[in-house]
């Protein structure tokens, strides 16, 4: 068949366009292949980075709270101890322990702040009373009658400018009015002395006494208060006057129930009925004042107090509990439970740590000899040891001979010391690292320590990690008896 020449125009336009695609396909950049499968894929990688865990960066504190006299305690409650993280965040801390509870001079006391191996400064002003003046609520009493602290008005000075009412206990002088007239009283406290006058009036005889005891009910074995006791005199004039100076026949009752309690005044004597009850433990409570505590080391006795509560209220520290452990277990919290006999106890919270690095800017140090050759010794303690706390005592040739003798050297020198603590009950903090400086005469390849239990036997040798050529540290286990030991025969064991 014939074909028509339209045909043949239409056949060439397809097989031009079938050899462009052909020709793109193999001389192209191959952009329509690759888009194709970016189109048909949609599997992506991601990489996730792991959020660091925060470290301490700073620790600041700060006092808020009113200027304190000096020799007394600051309140803790207006002290905020901060710890700063290196990704911005903070924290408030509360276990942390302090240099002073108490202000000690005038002025500005710096208050050094501890937590883990942090330090921080707060600042807590102390004042001193400069002086002190009185006013008497009334100015006439009868002859043989005194004003106390209830009829008096004491206003103290202090060093920061301040004036206040003084409440607490003040001593006033004579212990009654002996004469009618002008009488010159003198008020005490705190060191300061002011006068003041009141007059002394004769009343004539006292006719009756009337007696109140302003509390419910007293407990045995415990002296009466005489403040919660209010004598009135009335006189022969028909007057009244509230008595001080009156007698009790006794302020001790050691047997409960209904008591009587006797009061003479001015020739008069009245008794009335008051209820006594026995005194017993109510209750008890527990503070824990250390910082935290190495996992595995037990917590300081000092660092605990016990307080038994008693039916009056009033709490008593006692030093006769137990507890179920002194030893600190876990990071973080540990609940210690303390005991007082088989009915009362209470918690308290103690955070253990892991093992803190050494900090050699506060130590306790220490020399020993043999006589001819002198070693240091330093060793890193916590803050709130005393850098006198260990005791450095030098051991005698003759009294440690036989131990040297079990290491049967041909020959070499020794210097054997003890190391003890000042208070016993700093032996918790062990172990502790140690810094020595042996002596210019000895070489550090071949001198060691040794511990001896009983000066006749050589526990073992102490790994040491050199410092320099003259100090070495190692970690001190136990408090007794040490030999550092230099000698030609003595290497490091493989």
């Amino acid at each position: 068949m014939k074909r028509k020449p339209s045909d043949i125009i239409i056949l060439a336009i397809c097989l031009i366009i079938i050899g462009l695609f052909f020709i793109n396909g193999v001389r192209g950049d191959g952009d329509g292949v690759v888009k194709a499968q970016a189109a048909g894929s949609s599997s992506t990688t991601q990489t996730v980075m792991a959020t660091p865990t925060p470290k301490p960066e700073l620790l600041s504190a700060s006092y808020s709270g009113p200027t304190v006299l000096v020799g007394e305690e600051y309140d803790k409650s207006y002290l905020t101890v901060t710890l700063s993280y290196n990704d911005g965040s903070s924290e408030t801390v509360t276990d942390y322990t302090v240099s002073s509870d108490t202000v000690l001079k005038r002025g500005m006391n710096t208050i050094i702040v501890m937590y883990k191996d942090m330090t921080a400064k707060a600042y807590v002003y102390g004042r001193e009373l400069l002086s002190i003046s009185a006013s008497p609520v009334k100015y006439e009493y009868g002859v043989g009658n005194m004003p106390d602290s209830k009829d008096f008005t004491v206003m103290g000075t202090f060093s920061d400018g301040s004036i206040e009412v003084i409440n607490d206990e003040f001593t006033i002088s004579p212990e009654r009015l002996e004469t009618t007239g002008k009488q010159e009283v003198t008020i005490s406290y705190g060191g300061k002395e002011t006068t003041c006058y009141v007059f002394g009036k004769d009343c004539g005889k006292v006719l009756s006494i009337n007696v109140s005891y302003n509390k419910p009910n007293m407990v045995t074995n415990t002296k009466i208060n005489r403040s919660d006791i209010t004598v009135m005199a009335v006189y022969n004039d028909l007057s009244t006057e509230r008595i001080t100076t009156y007698t009790l026949e006794r302020d001790i009752y050691y047997d409960s129930g209904k008591q009587p309690l006797t009061v003479t005044y001015g020739g008069v004597t009245k008794s009335i009925n008051i209820e006594v009850i026995e005194r017993y433990i109510v209750g008890i409570k527990a503070e824990y004042t250390g910082g935290v505590v190495i996992v595995g080391r037990k917590f300081r006795n000092a660092d605990m107090h016990v307080y038994l509560q008693y039916v009056d209220g009033e709490f008593v520290e006692t030093d006769d509990y137990t507890v179920h452990t002194r030893k600190i277990k876990y990071i973080g919290n540990n609940v210690v439970t303390v005991y007082y006999g088989d009915k009362f106890s209470a918690n308290v919270v103690i955070e253990g740590t892991e093992l803190i690095k050494p900090n050699f800017d506060y130590v306790s140090s220490g020399k020993a000899t043999n006589g001819n050759d002198t070693l240091k010794i330093k060793t890193a303690i916590p803050r709130y040891l005393s850098e006198d706390c260990i005791e450095i005592t030098d051991v005698t040739k003759k009294q440690i001979k036989k131990a040297y003798r079990k290491l049967k050297l041909k020959s070499g020198e020794y210097i054997a010391f003890d190391y003890e603590f000042v208070n016993a009950d700093d032996e918790l903090e062990l172990p502790l690292t140690a810094r020595i400086t042996i002596p210019e005469d000895y070489d550090m390849e071949h001198t060691f320590l040794y511990y001896t239990p009983n000066r006749k036997s050589i526990m073992g040798r102490i790994n040491k990690t050199v410092i320099n050529d003259r100090t070495f540290e190692c970690t001190i286990f136990k408090a007794g008896t040490y030999l550092l030991v230099y000698s030609e025969s003595l290497v490091e064991e493989e």
